[in-house]
């Protein structure tokens, strides 16, 4: 696939791939350690929003796919030689924009449910497991876009 168009894909594409194993599995091992109350594959609708029946899981993984597409978009301007730095990069920056302070200000004044506090309540536990899952999502991104993304960065 060559151009904005290819990489467009392959950013979805390799961000679902990346929140469908590496996402999901993080979610599980957190899980195992009762540190995340997260059903990892959930096929249990949302149950809100616009499309309350979706399954969880592909809620996630659509979600997913648009952050891959702006990694995608933004690949040769993230700081890092290797795509798996970049990733991880990127990750981080999700959950300092998203995840701690966009999301919760959002579903404050859209939706009532879920609640999610800013900087996750400021309590560390919460905090590192939040970074631990996106990060790992973006770690997961950044070495799956490396292995299926164009090989001509310029393209």
């Amino acid at each position: 696939m060559q151009g904005a168009v290819g990489r467009i894909v392959l950013g979805f594409i390799a961000a679902v791939i990346s929140v469908l194993i590496v996402h999901q599995v993080i979610v599980y091992a957190l899980g195992l350690y009762g540190l995340t109350r997260s059903v990892p594959w959930s096929m249990r609708p949302l149950g809100y929003g616009w499309f309350p029946w979706v399954p969880t899981i592909v809620n996630v993984a659509f979600w997913g796919g648009l952050w891959g597409i702006l990694f995608a978009l933004i690949y040769d301007w993230l700081p890092g030689a290797m795509s798996w730095l970049k990733g991880l990069i990127f990750g981080i920056l999700i959950v300092i924009v998203s995840n701690w302070t966009l999301l919760p200000l959002i579903r404050q004044h859209v939706f009532s449910y879920p609640p999610q506090p800013l900087f996750s309540g400021l309590v560390p536990m919460n905090m590192l497991i939040v970074l631990a899952i996106v990060g790992g999502f973006g770690l997961g991104l950044g070495i799956i876009y490396g292995l299926i993304g164009p090989r001509d960065r310029t393209a």
